[in-house]
């Protein structure tokens, strides 16, 4: 997430605050302090955003980038608990000053229970550490002393943090840039949910399965009858990727929309290429790919990573239940390969440089442990891999992952995130641009229900960036964009709008976003 990202959504919360002053008169004086630390931590934010920007500070820059990661994501988790409390003023009922008063009681007991810091405290040193960062960035002599008792602080809050707040999905991030802070609860979160709900008819479910009663979807634990297959050899080049149709399977998976992800590449942007070789670092599974062709799996699509080693990898898929596995395949002698298979839903994503890493949890969740290294030459393939991963293992019904830690790939900047009716389905669209290629691509995902953050499409909009003609507004809550080459990642009932003339229809659901959308693609134009 962008600091900018970070400093809006402070102000906001800050904005949430200001009600609670009328109906709590007697934390009047804390609640205001409150409001002061949270437009402090924004300003310090925008200020190491400026920063960032900065050439003169490159170097220093790289000293301070995992205290500053740390401060945010801690920072992130609490302003999204506020945002929680703040969702229980609208379901709970009696005279308003009793609201507030109950929801202000209950948040400020959480936080002591959970840090044994009042939230006052904890505010303070966010703000204190990060004028400390700002210092060092700047070679001012920070405090050092200071920042090592703030950083042991932090990271023993985050374990907390990360273990109890996993399911969510941090749909803060979704402020406009455009949108105008208000005197009201609702500015501090828009467009956020505060607890699963029944699913409501336009929430995008996850595909039902057809499995039988008989069928065994999820063991306890990623052990070889739950373990994915392999697969035929794939073209070399430093990333090559074929998709295959195999007679075994059903119509449904023949035609599966995995099958066309890498088929029309529209672009290819390079990136730095940098880091590990492509590797896997699992068990080997022998016979995987005869298991997977006993239980009904049939490959997708299969990825050569040929650039520094001679790693493939293979996505397989089954109809009836939609359970999605991975294969690694590493050349053991000219004559045979090592197999190595897991469900997509023991893995979790992350980027370093040029590469992905599949990495699986553990030691009750404080842990990632590498499983897979894939190293990408292009950010196209990177984006396409990782949408692809993540809304395979979103609609997987054996084992679902109701909780998307993995949605964003570091490196990305969100510059822009509001919520949409995509076909009749309320989705999130984000504009993100990044660092390291400077490419900039939307993306909808699916806002509420059970696969929230999935990936819907995907489009890279660089080369249409400042075109003339490319965008304009047909309505105040309606885009139009000439161009657009989507690459999609759900089922075919799924139908993108467009006119009658071919143009690219956004819906947004506030006039603002629409605003803030167009002005995005703009600043985006003249960069």
């Amino acid at each position: 997430m962008a600091l900018s990202t970070s400093a809006n959504n402070a102000e906001e919360v800050a904005a949430g605050f200001r009600l609670f002053r009328d109906y709590v008169p007697d934390h009047s004086t804390e609640i205001t302090s409150l409001v002061a630390d949270l437009f402090a931590i924004s300003s310090a934010l925008k200020r190491l955003n400026d920063l960032t920007r900065n050439h003169r500070f490159q170097n220093t820059l790289a000293a301070a980038h995992h205290d500053l990661e740390l401060v945010q994501t801690s920072l992130k988790f609490t302003l999204e608990d506020i945002v929680d409390f703040f969702g229980d003023l609208d379901i709970r009922r009696g005279p308003k000053g009793d609201v507030y008063k109950r929801t202000w009681m209950e948040m400020c007991d959480f936080f002591r229970e959970e840090s044994r810091d009042s939230l006052a405290t904890r505010l303070a040193k966010y703000k204190a550490f990060l004028n400390e960062l700002e210092d060092l960035i700047k070679e001012k002599y920070p405090d050092i002393p200071l920042m090592i008792s703030l950083r042991k602080n932090f990271k023993i809050l985050l374990v907390q943090q990360n273990n109890r707040l996993a399911p969510r999905l941090g749909s803060m991030s979704l402020s406009s840039p455009s949108s105008a802070s208000s005197n009201s609860v609702e500015a501090a979160h828009p467009i956020t949910e505060r607890k699963p709900r029944n699913q409501r008819s336009y929430e995008r479910p996850r595909p039902s399965s057809h499995a039988s009663p008989q069928s065994p979807l999820s063991p306890a634990s990623g052990t070889f009858s739950d373990i994915p297959p392999s697969a035929p050899d794939a073209p070399g080049s430093p990333f090559t990727s074929t998709a295959t149709s195999h007679s075994a399977g059903s119509n449904a998976t023949s035609d599966h929309w995995a099958k066309r992800v890498f088929l029309d590449m529209r672009s290819v942007t390079p990136i730095p290429y940098v880091g590990e070789s492509s590797k896997c670092l699992g068990e080997l599974v022998p016979g995987a790919k005869r298991w997977l062709q006993k239980e009904g799996f049939e490959e997708l699509f299969q990825l050569a990573f040929n650039g520094d080693s001679d790693l493939r990898v293979y996505l397989y898929v089954r109809d009836r239940d939609h359970r999605a596995r991975i294969v690694c395949r590493s050349p053991r002698s000219s004559r045979s390969s090592n197999y190595y298979c897991l469900p997509l839903n023991l893995l979790e994503v992350v980027r370093v440089g040029s590469c992905l890493q599949l990495c699986r949890r553990r030691h009750k969740g404080y842990e990632l442990v590498l499983w897979a290294n894939l190293k990408f030459s292009t950010i196209e393939h990177m984006v396409m891999f990782f949408c692809t991963f993540l809304s395979l293992r979103s609609q997987d019904c054996g084992r679902p992952v109701d909780c998307i830690r993995d949605y964003e790939l570091d490196d990305e900047e969100e510059l822009f995130g509001g919520p949409i009716n995509d076909d009749h389905f309320p989705h999130a669209l984000r504009v993100y641009r990044d660092r390291a290629s400077k490419a900039v691509r939307l993306q909808a995902s699916v806002h509420t229900g059970e696969m929230k953050r999935a990936p819907v499409w995907t489009a890279f909009i660089t080369q249409y960036i400042g075109a003339r003609g490319w965008i304009r507004r047909a309505d105040p809550k309606i885009v139009l964009l000439r161009d657009l080459h989507r690459t999609i990642f759900t089922f075919d009932h799924y139908s993108p709008p467009r006119t009658s003339r071919g143009e690219h229809i956004i819906h947004f659901s506030k006039s603002s976003d629409a605003q803030g959308f167009m002005e995005t693609i703009a600043e985006l134009a003249v960069r």
